[in-house]
């Protein structure tokens, strides 16, 4: 009975031995959970019917296999009904399952299915983007054109005459690719090249080599000039491709179609008869035409292997073909540019995507052309202000030195919350006072004394070298002596260094000018009086003289000044301006030593990344030019830059010794005449080609010639300066608007908030401390109206004080009376 039972038990399925385990596992679970479990079996038993009729047959088998247990063991029947339990729970769940996944997706009907197939065929009905891409209708081909849509189209295929001497340029090629068409015509050049293996080439090497001796035999024996011109032509050619085989070239079969479309056949025809004049003119020996009937073949042949193309085609070895590669360049495309124009003169008229804030050292800029949209303001100084808003976009700090009169504000955003712009006529900088870091005293005191020298210079007329020798040497020696006296400077410096008080002093406890006149008059006149009277001295002293006296008293609003207070901020500003242009009218001598005079300083705290920009640099005058490349030495050397612009090419390369264009980071000019043009060559010591001289020397179409590196771009200009001359109207409207804003709120503000002490209710003036900074600004009156303007503003506010209690005492209390009795003891 034991192996009966444990042969059943071997036999039993693998759910009722699960079943088994749970049951001795828990067989301390309470018995009403067990009776529960037998009671939904058979409950269910007697719903689903005969196990035999419904269950599939493993399902029969099982069920087989339960009822043998029940018949070997006395316990087995509550066993099996607690596996059939987890067996139908299982059963539930998955047909739940089932449920759900046909609810989540129905079955599909055979049309759906033949829909769903159709969809994986691929036709183009199925993808809507294809289909605006499908002509609407199909094309309809004629004799040597077809029609599609409402537009016609051609494939012309290329022939060469084979007895021609082509003479061809190198990069020919080129050529192949049309221009000056129709704007609505578009043109498609089309090159396909194979490579033949050396197999191809052995075979046919010496199947030409054969036919050429018969050629050859037959020509000689009854062939005419042409064809026996025309037969050593090919022997020639055959000599020479078999050498450059031999070299390691390769051989190529190329295939070239070129795809026209056009709106009308009218356009088409007028194409194609161009195209065929421009080959004309370009080769001679190259024509393209249509192969006549056979344009859909040759339409739905475009991307075919060479082999199934009509026509032989042509065959190059690869060095003959490298000649004729279509090189085409696409202008600047720089990572970070921005839009300057397009492209002219060249095949790819692409835009010109050019990083104006791309430049580490120098650049130059020259162009004679005026533009009529800014109130004709040069061209030159429109890329100044592009140069400028490109670095101040690049967190750099930009310093303008105006000698050509232009107007920044015209040129762009006037920038007022960045810009200081700095008084030259007025003289806000002390010509004796010097600015840098102490540590650079030694070389800043040497400078001055550069300065002052070349100051004194621009105002008397140079004689022979001599004599300037002298006057600087004197000029020196009293100027040393100057300093010293002043307690700034002492002999010996560079041991008395803590001495020294050159930078960082109180700006009025630096002398002036009338005071170096004393000095100068005190040398004269002990010349003068001297027993050894050296007469080169002499005339030294006097000039010096005379050239300082004309400054105090001609010129002395712009030299006999302290340093003005507000400079000392002026060279934190992220934008700073120095006009010298109404300085030019007083005297190109008197506006050079005023920039003389403030270069350094306007320089002086420029880093990398900062820019000094010279507009109308053809006027700094030959003597401070060493001078000033000094100051950009030392600028250079801090890693600023700086960029020359230049209202004449011609001046531009006379000047090319102190800009150096030749090695500028790049140089844009304007258009050129043919001579400025063979000058650009020589100092360039390079040749450009005739092409580009002729697209460079083109007048009235508003061109700028680029180069940089081995780029050199011709484009049409179109700056974007951040202004609009047609958008005036609406700008001022938007300020006015926006000064409507800020009154009403400050209005707001002041009658519903809390009363702030010196507030101003009456006309929007403003608190007190408005009005100090607008006083401040406007600048304080003399001694003598302050007093006045107090005793009115006193009155003023007396008699308003009275008014106001009188009209309190009014409102608020009782009417009283006020009596005032005369001296006679009347009442009044």
């Amino acid at each position: 009975m034991g192996h009966e039972q444990g042969a059943a038990q071997e036999h039993r399925p693998q759910a009722c031995r699960r079943a088994q385990e749970n049951r001795q596992i828990h067989e301390d679970d309470e018995p009403e959970m067990q009776m529960a479990l037998m009671t939904k079996i058979r409950d269910r038993r007697g719903r689903s019917g005969p196990a035999s009729e419904q269950a599939p047959p493993y399902a029969r088998g099982r069920r087989q296999e339960s009822t043998l247990d029940e018949s070997t063991s006395s316990t087995g029947d509550s066993e099996s009904l607690i596996a059939e339990a987890v067996l139908s729970e299982g059963a539930d769940n998955t047909a739940n399952g089932a449920v759900d996944d046909e609810q989540a997706a129905p079955k599909q009907n055979w049309w759906q299915r033949r829909q769903e197939m159709k969809k994986l065929e691929g036709k183009f009905e199925h993808y809507p983007h294809l289909l605006a891409l499908k002509p609407k209708e199909r094309h309809v081909f004629r004799s040597d054109y077809f029609e599609v849509d409402s537009s016609v189209g051609c494939v012309l295929s290329f022939f060469h005459d084979s007895a021609a001497q082509d003479g061809f340029a190198a990069f020919w090629g080129i050529g192949r690719i049309p221009d000056g068409l129709d704007d609505r015509v578009t043109a498609v050049v089309l090159e396909q090249i194979v490579r033949r293996d050396q197999k191809w080439i052995d075979q046919y090497t010496k199947q030409s080599e054969k036919l050429d001796k018969l050629e050859s035999g037959e020509q000689a024996e009854s062939g005419t000039t042409s064809s026996r011109r025309k037969a050593k032509k090919v022997a020639g050619d055959m000599e020479t491709v078999i050498g450059e085989l031999q070299d390691g070239a390769a051989y190529l079969s190329v295939q070239n179609r070129l795809l026209l479309k056009a709106p009308d056949l009218v356009t088409l025809e007028e194409t194609i008869e161009r195209i065929s004049r421009l080959y004309i003119d370009r080769f001679g020996t190259i024509k393209a035409a249509p192969y006549a009937g056979e344009q859909r073949q040759e339409l739905s042949g475009l991307f075919k292997k060479n082999d199934k193309k009509r026509g032989p085609g042509f065959h190059f070895t690869s060095t003959e073909l490298a000649g004729s590669y279509s090189l085409v360049t696409n202008g600047l495309n720089d990572y970070s540019g921005e839009y300057v124009g397009f492209m002219i003169g060249d095949v790819n008229n692409s835009a010109v995507l050019m990083d104006t804030n791309g430049y580490s050292h120098h650049v130059v800029v020259a162009d004679n052309a005026v533009s009529d949209y800014l109130g004709r303001e040069r061209v030159a100084n429109m890329w100044g202000s592009k140069l400028s808003q490109s670095c101040l976009l690049a967190n750099g700090s930009v310093v303008h030195l105006v000698l050509d009169g232009a107007n920044l504000d015209k040129l762009g955003p006037r920038f007022d919350g960045l810009t200081a712009r700095v008084d030259l006529n007025s003289g806000d900088v002390n010509m004796f006072e010097m600015f840098g870091d102490e540590d650079d005293e030694l070389s800043i005191f040497s400078s001055q004394m550069k300065k002052l020298t070349l100051m004194f210079e621009q105002l008397y007329e140079a004689r022979d070298a001599g004599m300037n020798s002298i006057i600087r040497d004197n000029l020196e020696t009293i100027a040393e002596q100057f300093y010293v006296d002043q307690r700034m400077w002492v002999r010996n410096a560079k041991e008395n260094r803590s001495r020294l008080r050159l930078v960082g002093i109180p700006h009025d406890q630096v002398p002036r000018l009338q005071m170096f006149m004393s000095y100068l008059d005190t040398a004269l006149k002990e010349r003068e009086n001297s027993s050894k009277n050296n007469q080169s001295t002499l005339d030294a002293l006097t000039v010096l003289t005379g050239v300082a006296r004309n400054l105090l008293n001609t010129n002395g609003d712009l030299f006999n000044n302290f340093t003005a207070e507000a400079v000392d901020g002026v060279r934190d500003a992220k934008r700073v301006v120095y006009d010298f242009s109404r300085l030019m009218r007083r005297g190109k001598g008197v506006a050079m030593a005023q920039l003389v005079n403030i270069v350094g300083f306007a320089i002086g705290k420029l880093q990398h990344g900062d820019t000094v920009i010279i507009h109308g640099a053809e006027h700094i005058d030959e003597r401070v030019k060493e001078y000033i490349q000094g100051q950009f030495e030392h600028l250079f050397h801090r890693g600023g830059r700086v960029v020359f612009s230049y209202n004449d090419t011609d001046k531009m390369l006379e000047d090319a010794e102190f800009n150096k264009f030749d090695a500028a980071d790049f140089t844009i000019f304007g258009t050129m005449r043919d001579k400025t043009v063979e000058d650009y060559q020589k100092l360039l010591h390079q040749e450009i080609p005739k092409d580009l001289a002729k697209l460079i020397t083109r007048k009235g179409e508003n061109l700028s010639y680029l180069r940089r590196g081995h780029s050199n771009v011709v484009f049409h200009l179109d700056l974007a300066l951040g202004i609009n001359p047609n958008r005036e109207k609406q700008r001022r409207e938007m300020q006015r608007k926006a000064r409507q804003l800020e009154e009403s709120k400050r209005l707001a503000a002041v009658m519903t908030e809390k009363p702030v002490p010196g507030a101003n209710t009456t006309g929007g003036g403003g608190s007190n401390e408005d009005r100090k900074q607008a006083e401040a600004q406007r600048g304080a009156l003399p001694v003598r109206m302050r007093k006045a303007s107090g005793k009115k503003t006193l009155a003023t506010a007396g008699k308003a004080s009275i008014a106001t209690r009188s009209r309190e005492a009014t409102k608020e209390g009782p009417q009283m009376t006020m009596t005032t009795r005369r001296d006679d003891g009347s009442a009044r």
